[in-house]
């Protein structure tokens, strides 16, 4: 994958299906540039920070994490440089970082439903030996929500219900506007098997609507303008029956 110019200050290296593989975001501010989400793996980091370096850019120092799930996480221990999460974000991850990575291990998780069958596959697809996984917390937390000023680029970080995972948040690139959403706007693997709460859906869609962006970058789909994202919601209503 090649990193790909999304606005003036924002990248992304594209998502990867094959591997579940998210957008990762990047954002060069004239102080110091931003990360969101530090992949699914080292390797995953490693092609996103390379292809920083090749295309001439600053090195970042913070990473945003978007939510738990294991893709956007599981390389935070290989990023050099400041993570920074909501504090629900990190109960979480504190619990996953003492679970064992041993085959025995992930099959008992999935035969109790605390693991997916989606995650678990990926994983294994993605790393050739799980004992290598390395959970940590983040460095720094917040409660509600976080505004940073990256030299004349300002990213805010909101705290929305959404129907994908408790804990989320979205980031806004205030000039550039550009939203950055996790997959806040897909189902439940854990606790619906991908299926969608109404109400948080509904209340997600309102929060969302009401924030300037002419580019919305969902997880692991292609970036969207706002007519493109309001279709993807019309979308899941009608299959998903959410009216």
């Amino acid at each position: 994958m090649s990193l790909r110019k999304i606005s003036e200050h924002v990248h992304i290296l594209p998502h990867d299906t094959e591997r579940d593989r998210p957008n990762l975001g990047y954002i060069a501010g004239e102080d110091y540039s931003v990360l969101i989400d530090t992949g699914n793996s080292p390797a995953h980091l490693i092609e996103m920070l390379d292809e920083i370096e090749q295309n001439g850019l600053p090195t970042p120092k913070l990473a945003l994490i978007t939510h738990w799930h294991w893709d956007h996480t599981f390389a935070m221990h290989a990023f050099n440089g400041l993570t920074v999460a909501h504090r629900q974000t990190n109960e979480i991850l504190k619990e996953i970082s003492e679970w064992e990575w041993t085959y025995e291990a992930m099959d008992e998780r999935l035969a109790s439903g605390e693991e997916c069958e989606f995650c678990d596959t990926h994983i294994r697809k993605e790393y050739d030996d799980t004992r290598t996984i390395q959970v940590e917390m983040a460095d720094i937390e917040f409660e509600d929500g976080l505004r940073l000023n990256l030299g004349e680029v300002h990213l805010n970080v909101i705290r929305l219900t959404n129907p994908h995972s408790d804990d989320g948040v979205v980031a806004h690139v205030e000039e550039d506007k550009v939203l950055f959403a996790g997959d806040a706007d897909t189902g439940d693997y854990y606790k619906l098997d991908g299926g969608y709460d109404k109400r948080q859906f509904h209340d997600y869609i309102g929060k969302i609507s009401l924030i300037d962006f002419d580019t919305y970058i969902h997880g692991h789909l292609e970036p969207m303008s706002p007519r493109e994202i309001k279709e993807e919601w019309d979308r899941i209503e009608k299959e998903e029956a959410l009216h």
